[in-house]
């Protein structure tokens, strides 16, 4: 008893030893300015969630490499269950159970995209096309043998992505109370924010009221005319038309949106055409991004367009399976099974090129 106590003792002084510790590492100066000292703790609050691209980056490494690990062991043991190896369980659940693509099915995917294979026969080009689809196929059917094998296991994943707390607040639509909220910082300039509309769409589609959009302002110094274009869309939300304008605006494609494409936006969204030239000749809404733009770098962003789904970075015009993985997640946290209504389908020429 006198030993457990003694060690018991020196395990107190070794913790309270390496507390210490930490506390004069955390308040030794990284810098000094003559006699003025910043500390490591004034440091890390200064830089505050802008490392959390970073931070972001390194947990979908992370996560990727957990997953393949999961599905290695998976596979292994499904295979010895089985009394099989693994390469004669990939033939049997995998390459067995793929339909190969049939020629006139290809023959209208090949007139389609025809101008995507220079200096190739017909019948070189819809090889590639089949052999692509053919691939696609072999990954789609490996992953969904994993997902069975995941939830036959009942395989719980324990890394904790990291957060960012962003406000929710600006336009928004969805159901209020959804257990998953997406605030985008945006810019309507951007190609690539276009681009992503087409996907907040589909996702919306897919998971109804279980998620909420929020739109918040990130113009970029770059484009001259994104301000302006916040402007104008907060004009129209005073006349709840926000993402009638938001629509219009983005279904551009990017690029400068002058004030004749402004004009035409708000005739064809049938604002009321004095009050919305009063609101953007007052400037009332003129400096109205500079609250949003500030917390989104606060929160890392330096590009547009970036997202939060609880808190979770996602960066750039990401595909709808990447925002899909993240929102399953979050609502399987939440205790809800994911119920999409209709996952959108990627065409699998698309996919082979």
């Amino acid at each position: 008893m006198t030993i457990k106590r003694t060690m018991l003792a020196g395990l107190v002084v070794w913790t309270g030893a390496l507390s210490l510790f930490a506390a004069d590492a955390a308040m030794k100066p990284v810098a000094t300015i003559g006699d003025t000292a910043i500390s490591q703790t004034e440091l890390e609050r200064a830089v505050g969630s802008r490392l959390t691209r970073i931070r972001t980056e390194e947990y979908t490494v992370r996560r990727a490499v957990l997953d393949d690990m999961v599905a290695t062991r998976l596979l292994d043991a499904e295979a010895a269950r089985r009394h099989i190896n693994v390469e004669e369980l990939i033939k049997t659940e995998v390459d067995a159970k793929i339909v190969e693509p049939n020629r006139t099915d290809l023959e209208p995917v090949y007139e389609g995209i025809s101008d995507r294979f220079p200096g190739q026969t017909k019948e070189q080009a819809i090889e590639q096309i089949a052999d692509g689809m053919r691939r696609q196929r072999i990954a789609d059917r490996r992953a969904e043998l994993i997902k069975q094998l995941r939830a036959a296991a009942g395989v719980k994943i324990n890394l904790e992505p990291p957060r960012v707390a962003v406000k929710a607040e600006g336009p928004s639509r969805g159901n209020a109370d959804a257990p998953v909220t997406i605030v985008e910082f945006s810019d309507f300039e951007c190609p690539f924010c276009s681009r992503a509309a087409a996907t907040l769409q589909q996702i919306e589609k897919v998971y109804g009221n279980e998620i909420r959009l929020v739109f918040r302002d990130y113009p970029l110094a770059s484009h001259r005319t994104a301000k302006r274009a916040a402007e104008a869309a907060h004009c129209a939300d005073d006349q709840g038309k926000f993402w009638e304008m938001h629509e219009r605006m983005f279904g551009k494609g990017g690029g400068p949106i002058t004030d004749g494409d402004i004009d035409r936006f708000a005739a064809q969204i049938k604002l009321v055409p004095d009050q919305f030239a009063s609101c953007l000749a007052s400037g009332k809404y003129k400096d109205a991004f500079r609250a949003s733009q500030e917390e989104g770098y606060h929160a890392g962003v330096i590009s547009t367009p970036s997202f939060f789904i609880n808190g979770r970075m996602v960066i750039g015009a990401a595909p709808f399976e990447t925002f899909a993985g993240v929102i399953d997640e979050e609502l399987e946290r939440a205790g809800i099974a994911p119920n999409r209504v209709r996952q959108p389908k990627v065409v699998e020429a698309e996919r082979s090129r």
